[in-house]
């Protein structure tokens, strides 16, 4: 049998299985309701009750079809009213959102979906902030609008709007992290060890813009204006190694990491001279770091020079101006997992 055929084969499998699963999930919810009563359904009490997971509710990045607690209440009949144009857009997009731990963002989320925070009078950090959220649910280069233009639809879909605002309720009784500044980065809505997808650094570092969705799939960013660059570490990139290994890119101590250049830098080029020089030059350094692709990255804050070898690439050793926490060393360190 052709693998063409045997991949299809598995891709219906999947999707008559995702089929079932989210069946299942509206009877439950449906048994739910007349158990607790349709106006006292909560998405945080039905997780805890049944038990499920946020992934069992969001699961748009599986391509599974159906998604998001607005479209599971519709489908279990919960929701009367006709639904606005974008309703099931916006429930499967938020699938992206449970990641978000930073407790301003998640106070500003809910801000703005119980309509409690009026877009076109916010502060500078949170209009940041709200266009982070905008351009993390609307993923395509074609989408670039403003941040009000994305309140003014929120708005116009009030269980959308509801959902936001229990969702953020949720994470936020889940997290643990405080609202720490980002040293060098004290104007945007960072939050140190936070967690943002790409397109949320980008915007708050103003790459992307209200008129602007430029492609970016580097590994570094330069940002000449602020004299700032970027570094945005992905730890699985390891293959040929042992798979507990990674030799390229980890943490070596709480204080310390080590990170290898792209293949083009050289202690005589542009790029390797900004590093070599960063103690005289002005030029300071901001380290994120995802586990896997497809993950979040983690802020982890100003990096300084500690020393460098090689050409093509350099090989650095980075000192982090705040130690990281030491859930995320047994992260990133050479050991994974151990």
């Amino acid at each position: 049998m052709p693998v063409s055929i045997r991949f299809e084969q598995v891709l219906q499998g999947l999707r008559a299985l995702a089929t079932q699963n989210w069946r299942r999930l509206k009877v439950e919810l449906q048994t739910y309701a007349a158990l607790r009563g349709r106006s006292s359904v909560r998405l945080a009490d039905f997780l805890y009750d049944q038990p499920l997971e946020l992934k069992d509710i969001y699961r748009s990045g599986t391509g599974q079809g159906r998604s998001g607690w607005t479209a599971l209440k519709r489908d279990a009949g919960l929701i009367i009213a006709e639904p606005r144009p974008e309703e099931d857009y916006f429930s499967r997009r938020f699938g992206d959102l449970p990641h978000v731990d930073d407790p301003r963002r998640l106070d500003l989320m809910a801000a703005i979906g119980a309509n409690q925070a009026q877009a076109e009078v916010l502060d500078a950090q949170r209009v940041l902030g709200l266009q982070m959220l905008a351009y993390l649910i609307d993923g395509r280069h074609e989408q670039a609008a403003g941040h009000q233009a994305f309140a003014e639809r929120l708005k116009r879909h009030p269980a959308i709007a509801s959902e936001l605002v229990e969702l953020s309720g949720l994470l936020q009784a889940r997290g643990t992290l405080g609202a720490k500044v980002f040293p060098g980065l004290e104007d945007t809505p960072f939050s140190l060890h936070a967690a943002y997808g790409a397109r949320e650094v980008l915007t708050a570092v103003g790459w992307l813009t209200a008129t602007r969705r430029a492609p970016f799939q580097s590994g570094v960013l330069p940002l000449s204006s602020r004299k700032t660059e970027l570094l945005f570490v992905t730890l699985d990139e390891s293959e040929g190694y042992h798979d507990r290994i990674s030799y390229n890119d980890y943490a070596i101590s709480a204080e310390r990491f080590h990170w290898q250049t792209q293949n083009s830098a050289a202690p005589d080029t542009t790029g390797g001279r900004r590093y070599l020089e960063s103690s005289t030059n002005g030029w300071q350094f901001k380290l994120f770091v995802w586990p896997h692709k497809g993950d979040a990255y983690r802020a982890c804050g100003r990096v300084m020079l500690e020393s460098a070898e090689g050409d093509r690439p350099m090989s650095i050793v980075w000192k982090l101006e705040t130690p990281q926490p030491a859930r995320l060393f047994r992260e990133y360190g050479v050991l994974r997992g151990v």
